[in-house]
């Protein structure tokens, strides 16, 4: 039988209600895994209309042409899978964040830390980058470690925290925001980037798609490489294992078994 949504308006203005109280910016990133076009749509509409300034956007690109506010989003692995693939894993997140100022010159200045885990993405993210990106995006593992890795970093390079931003994106609600944003506590500009929190809270499970690089070449008739992406989080690494290994021994990471 199929599910019908009900009371998705009522839910939509009660999350932007509590968010614009807890003082939480926030944007919808609910495509992937909404239920409806017709869900969305509705969600957007009310958080608009009920969070104030505190709804930054969409990373829909029409609903934000059709509710005249920002399309918003952030970079993706994808980007620096290739970028791996083609020219080397311990060059990896340094040529990539350079071609991407090439190609936006500035904008869309928030940086994915986690594609050959954030430890290693620190090891190579130069003065000059960290600079010039507005802040980087927590999509895996612990919210709160990150948050102190990336303010401890920030602090060391002489970068007032306060300047730049973490987007959280992970498995977000209300409660997890909170819990986030008290123990921010002020010390970095604190954003929020939620899915199906938004998109899919009808009662329906929600698929539980990722979509990845698998393999990627430079030109037609250059051989396929494999492409890979580590997160966080140990065991959740996607790609073929011996490639995996491969970035690991490249980028000298050692994951407890657990």
């Amino acid at each position: 039988m199929g599910i019908s949504p009900r009371n998705t308006e009522e839910k939509a203005i009660e999350k932007a209600v509590a968010l614009k109280g807890a003082e939480a910016d926030h944007s919808d990133f609910g495509t992937r895994r909404r239920f409806s076009f017709d869900i969305q749509d509705k969600v957007v509409e009310c958080l608009q209309k009920y969070s104030g300034a505190y709804f930054k956007g969409t990373s829909n690109v029409y609903l934000a042409m059709k509710y005249d506010t920002t399309p918003i989003g952030t970079m993706p692995h994808e980007w620096f899978m290739f970028h791996g693939s083609m020219f080397g894993y311990r060059s990896a997140n340094m040529k990539s964040l350079e071609a991407w100022v090439d190609v936006y010159q500035g904008s869309l200045g928030i940086t994915l830390t986690d594609t050959y885990t954030t430890d290693s993405f620190l090891q190579t993210f130069s003065l000059k980058q960290a600079k010039l990106f507005d802040g980087v995006r927590w999509d895996s593992g612990d919210p709160l470690e990150f948050t102190d890795k990336i303010i401890r970093f920030y602090k060391e390079n002489r970068i007032d925290p306060l300047s730049k931003t973490i987007v959280y994106s992970d498995s977000l609600n209300v409660d997890k925001v909170k819990e986030i944003k008290q123990y921010v506590n002020g010390r970095i500009h604190d954003a929020y980037g939620i899915g199906t929190y938004f998109t899919n809270d009808v009662g329906a499970n929600p698929i539980n798609m990722v979509i990845k690089l698998t393999e990627v070449k430079m030109r037609t008739g250059s051989p396929y490489q494999y492409a890979v992406k580590l997160s966080d989080v140990p065991g959740k690494h996607t790609g073929e294992p011996e490639e995996i290994e491969l970035v690991k021994w490249a980028l000298d990471i050692q994951e407890s078994e657990t």
